[in-house]
């Protein structure tokens, strides 16, 4: 960074995307800043699911612990009927399929509030902060640099940036000031209240719900005593301002013996299904809810902005060392046909939830919120760039993981000074490139170590690192002599022979997206 910039990025928004990307660049070596409007960390759960993929970002970028240790999995659901019987039944939740490999496999209920903890606390390890009370209002960019306007505690202050991303959620200030339009549809029937009680004496070891002809009431158990409180509005249906006395008045008139003791954060939520159409405007970038905006069916409005997050902080320390804008195109690429896939998904969802809320029996609503963790999409694991990305090596697209696929996880390997998954050797932010049953050079034996770490990968001792168990063979199906070249986000970017690597080194020149990080030196 020269002096004429404050810095390289400025982060706008300390939600989870936000923190995501804080925490990506500075392992990076990419001086940043980020800010957040509000003056304290919230403590709200707001979301309230976290998927096994943004699992495995968070265990790269060194902040998983907390998440897991105060996370739930398989929170089973109780039913208590109109009648009066109690009625239980499994967790909407579905563990990952095995085919993924992954070593979470189950989604867990958490509050967001817990998962920005956790991420803030990794920041602080990387020797970041959050700038809190400070809020963006305004900025203008040129060809070399964005200058934003910051509204602080102690008045105005101008930070001129490299690259700015806004990551301030659904009513982004970023985007409105980048002119980057939301396109979508608010949903006026689906309005639901939302807030976080406190409930003595109630089990915490289920999600409970009561249907009603009047709007089903639900309950879901978050951090150390809270529950987050959700009851839909019917179509037509005045809001009324919440409140515990409003609250408690619902459980009074539909569910009998249920006190609640306090409540904080308190909210009617309205269900819009919009995004942007571009993700960039010259040097301004949208990430998370600031770009896309979606019904919580399906458990992915936190995840998909930290997989977004994940995805971009490679891609501007690339262009930083020295790759060409256009690397930035592949974000948008690769990110928006996700949103557009999370918007039907999560809508489809929803509609069939609102179809059984009012109604007598929890047996429609069991099968309307079934399926949180199910599917290729709502784990995270199943998203792949295969047809969507130009960067992706348009090679080996029989086998399975193919470029463009998420690289799965597999156990069983040792060498000389290593013992541990697939994971743990491409944990950091370097490439990998998995040479398979090839002791022979490669060019790529002469990138930085910093940049790319290469792997000879093989069935006996002949190799640096064995597969003891068969399992790398199982699952990938490598060729011997073939090389799987995986990026810094963990998913593939070319499977080819060893003789076809020059192919591969020539398809990514363009880009010059790792023209710094596996270039020969």
């Amino acid at each position: 960074m020269t002096e004429e910039f404050d810095t390289n990025v400025l982060i706008v928004g300390a939600g989870p995307t936000g923190l995501t990307l804080a925490c990506d660049l500075p392992r990076r070596g990419v001086a940043h800043r980020v800010v957040e409007r509000e003056p304290v960390p919230g403590t709200a759960t707001r979301a309230k699911a976290i998927q096994p993929r943004s699992l495995e970002v968070l265990d790269d970028l060194g902040a998983v612990d907390h998440v897991l240790r105060h996370g739930v999995a398989d929170l089973p659901v109780r039913f208590h009927e109109p009648s009066g019987a109690v009625v239980d039944k499994p967790s909407i939740s579905v563990r990952a399929d095995e085919k993924f490999h992954t070593p979470y496999p189950d989604v867990l209920w958490i509050g967001q509030f817990e998962v920005e903890h956790a991420l803030r606390q990794r920041l602080g390890e990387l020797g970041g902060q959050v700038e809190f009370g400070t809020e963006l209002v305004g900025l203008t960019q040129d060809d070399d640099s964005v200058t934003a306007t910051l509204r602080t505690p102690d008045g105005d202050r101008t930070v001129r940036a490299r690259f700015l991303v806004g990551a301030d959620g659904g009513k982004s200030r970023t985007r409105k000031l980048a002119g980057l339009p939301l396109v979508g549809e608010t949903r006026e029937e689906q309005r639901w209240y939302l807030g976080d009680v406190t409930v003595p004496g109630l089990d915490r070891g289920h999600i409970h719900v009561w249907p009603s002809e009047h709007g089903m009431l639900g309950l879901t158990p978050l951090g150390d005593d809270l529950w987050q409180f959700q009851s839909p509005l019917l179509p037509g249906a005045p809001a009324e301002t919440p409140s515990l006395e409003f609250y408690q008045q619902l459980f009074d008139e539909r569910a009998g013996e249920v006190t609640l003791e306090s409540a904080s954060w308190l909210s009617v939520y309205q269900v819009n299904t919009r995004m942007v159409e571009d993700y960039r405007s010259g040097r301004v970038l949208l990430a998370g809810d600031a770009a896309h905006v979606h019904s919580p069916a399906g458990g992915q409005g936190m995840n998909t902005g930290i997989q977004d997050a994940y995805n971009l902080g490679w891609k501007i320390t690339s262009v930083l060392d020295g790759a060409l804008m256009r690397l930035l195109d592949t974000y948008g690429a690769e990110r928006i046909p996700v949103a557009r896939a999370v918007l039907a998904m999560s809508t489809e969802k929803m509609n069939r939830a609102m179809a059984q809320a009012d109604r007598g029996s929890g047996d429609g609503l069991g099968s309307a919120f079934a399926d949180i963790g199910d599917g290729n999409l709502n784990s995270g694991l199943g998203i792949h760039y295969r047809t969507t990305s130009p960067i992706v090596h348009p090679g080996d697209t029989t086998s399975w993981p193919a470029p463009g696929d998420r690289a799965p996880n597999v156990s069983g390997l040792r060498g000389k000074d290593f013992s541990g998954d697939l994971f743990d050797l491409l944990r950091g932010p370097h490439w990998s490139l998995i040479a398979y049953e090839h002791t022979g050079p490669v060019v790529f034996d002469n990138a930085k170590p910093t940049h790319l770490h290469v792997h000879r990968i093989g069935s006996t001792s002949d190799y640096s690192i064995v597969d003891t168990q068969g399992e790398f063979e199982r699952v990938y199906q490598p060729h011997p002599g073939e090389l799987i070249l995986i990026r810094t986000d963990g998913h593939l970017i070319a499977r080819v022979p060893a003789d076809r690597e020059m192919d591969v080194i020539e398809h990514l020149a363009p880009f010059r997206s790792v023209g710094t990080q596996v270039r020969p030196s």
